[in-house]
């Protein structure tokens, strides 16, 4: 035994009070936080895929050795209650008596804790002298994972067998190293081998960082001392965001929103929240949204319950660590059969952008009710997604190019500000792609790349404005689409203000623009036809009227608003003389 742990363990309660000041709680929150950051730069440096060095569609964190979220890496927000609940679906079928240092373990089961097929969770546990004290994790979305489409988005899929090989809580490694009959099935059943398997080599990297780069703090405070940080860590977020949540009146409030279309029946779902705040307790109640889709665009419970957490991490006071104790007032609730817990093996494919995404737009627009001073108009959460597939005809090499443009909506107007525009969606830290690399890896050229006149709703503060994008296909391949938010289904305003911008997708060939529904899979595209998409718009704010004249003016010397517009929604008249 060595002798820090001998001393934590003789010196009894007086020397971890000592310890558990709140300096060194914080010292080592932020060491921990520091870890998982080394661990999301590993993975950029490292991966193979543009999804990840490009894009950043991926998460890293900490977790106990109970599963629960201890300090996590500052890219998808959803991944990070998602993964606690991935880890948990581990411990329960498999138990922490049957682990060794070393083992890894592997799961994207979406009916058993995961968001959706192709976020893939890797686990290894944390021993310090035998025994198991945390965990370090990484949920990373694949490029394919088999199934009815490149890419793995199969629009028309009526079952989750069709989306791609499913790893239910399995053991893929030991000693730090994959099995090779684990790399050997991955690469098998996926459209891209050889990349794939270079991105799996970078999410061992990430958590083998954890592994080395957590023990020495575990071993400087002794394993019982490091135990109790953790959870005095976790209570503190508890009590913070408790405090947060006293603040808002008790009561129910209700919220309402349409997802449009599932790729097989081309109409609206109705989706519905009823937010209950009692004390400190906040109450997330799904009743009233419609029965599952047949469709892809079902969100898996799990998906459900990691968006709802999610929400309240985008309302809420940024300051409060985000972990497993900011989670614990939160009570989800969600009738099962449901849009938002189906039952299996319905699909679920587009779970964590249709769906789960819609979660959040219905549970912010609920606590605006409840908080009006803190509201903000709808901040969509959805993407306009574009996945291109064939064959290179430089390289001869098959490729799958996830276009990722559709990321840049406009934001929701807020409180004092117009929203943001081109920004990423709300529940989101990627990036869209670097147009050079992106025409140097895949046969596109990027015709324009531009913020929409007219797509931020207007109001007394302006949702921002999205960006749209038209690209030229230089080769024979295909596409698939699917996205929300189109007419009918535009971003709800608030207090007044009105609807941001509609998506918008067709292609032009000869001249002639094709247009499509929201959701369609696998449609030939020929050399020399041009793309054009758009995302949707942010939400307005308040009173349009009531907008001051000197922003209008702004935002018609930048573009933003026309004058036609300007004049129409705003009463806007420009001065005579």
């Amino acid at each position: 035994m060595s002798k820090k742990a001998t001393s934590n363990s003789t010196n009894g309660a007086q020397q971890i009070d000592r310890r558990l000041d709140p300096i060194a709680l914080e010292v080592v929150r932020t060491r921990l936080e520091a870890i998982v950051e080394e661990m999301g730069a590993t993975v950029l440096r490292t991966a193979h895929s543009s999804i990840y060095v490009e894009c950043r569609d991926f998460s890293v964190a900490i977790l106990n050795k109970d599963g629960g979220l201890v300090a996590m890496g500052q890219y998808i927000p959803h991944h990070q209650g998602g993964m606690q609940a991935a880890l948990n679906s581990v411990l329960d079928y498999r138990g922490i008596a049957t682990m060794k240092p070393g083992d890894l373990y592997a799961t994207n089961d979406a009916y058993a804790g995961g968001t959706h097929t192709l976020d893939v969770s890797l686990f290894i546990p944390i021993f310090v002298e035998d025994e198991l004290i945390c965990f370090g994790g990484i949920t990373a979305h694949q490029i394919d994972l088999g199934g009815g489409a490149p890419g793995s988005y199969v629009v028309g899929a009526t079952e989750v067998f069709q989306e791609g090989i499913v790893f239910p809580q399995i053991k893929v490694g030991e000693d730090g190293h994959y099995y090779d009959d684990f790399v050997r099935l991955f690469q098998r059943n996926v459209r891209l081998p050889e990349q794939q398997k270079g991105d799996l080599g970078a999410m061992l990297a990430a958590v083998k960082i954890a592994d080395r780069n957590v023990k020495p703090v575990i071993e400087e405070y002794g394993a019982q001392t490091f135990k109790k940080m953790l959870t005095s860590i976790l209570d503190n977020s508890e009590r913070l965001l408790r405090e947060e949540i006293k603040g808002i009146p008790d009561g129910s409030y209700s919220y309402v929103d349409y997802l449009d279309g599932d790729g097989i029946d081309h109409k609206r779902f109705k989706m519905k929240v009823t937010l209950t705040i009692k004390g400190s307790d906040a109450y997330l109640d799904f009743r009233g949204t419609d029965p599952q889709a047949k469709g892809f665009v079902n969100a898996s419970y799990w998906n459900t319950v990691a968006s709802s957490y999610s929400a309240f991490f985008l309302f809420f006071d940024p300051s409060i660590p985000r972990n497993d104790g900011f989670f614990r007032p939160i009570n989800v609730s969600v009738p099962e059969g449901t849009l938002l817990n189906p039952t299996y093996p319905a699909p679920v494919g587009a779970s964590t952008t249709e769906g789960g995404g819609r979660v959040y737009d219905l549970v912010l627009g609920a606590l605006s009710k409840a908080w009006p001073e803190k509201a903000f108009a709808t901040w969509p959460m959805m993407w306009l997604a574009v996945y291109i597939a064939g064959t290179h005809p430089e390289t001869g090499k098959p490729f799958i190019q996830a276009w990722l443009d559709g990321l840049a909506t406009g934001g929701g107007a807020r409180q004092d500000k117009d929203g943001l525009s081109a920004c990423n969606i709300s529940a989101s830290n990627m990036l869209i792609p670097n147009m050079e690399i992106e025409e140097e890896v895949y046969p596109i050229r990027f015709i324009r790349r531009e913020l929409a006149t007219d797509t931020g709703g207007p109001g007394k503060f302006r949702g921002g404005v999205s960006l749209e994008t038209e690209v030229e296909i230089l080769a024979d391949c295909e596409f698939t689409m699917f996205g929300s938010r189109f007419e009918g289904t535009e971003p709800l305003g608030f207090a007044g203000g009105k609807p941001g911008g509609p998506s918008i997708f067709y292609v032009i060939r000869n001249g002639k623009k094709i247009k499509y529904p929201s959701k369609v899979g696998r449609v030939p595209l020929e050399k020399g036809d041009r793309i054009v998409m758009r995302p949707c718009g942010g939400a307005g704010l308040g009173n349009p009227k009531k907008r001051k004249r000197e922003l209008i003016e702004r935002d018609l010397k930048l573009g933003y608003v026309s004058r036609k517009a300007a004049a129409k929604e705003y009463g806007y008249q420009p001065k005579s003389g």
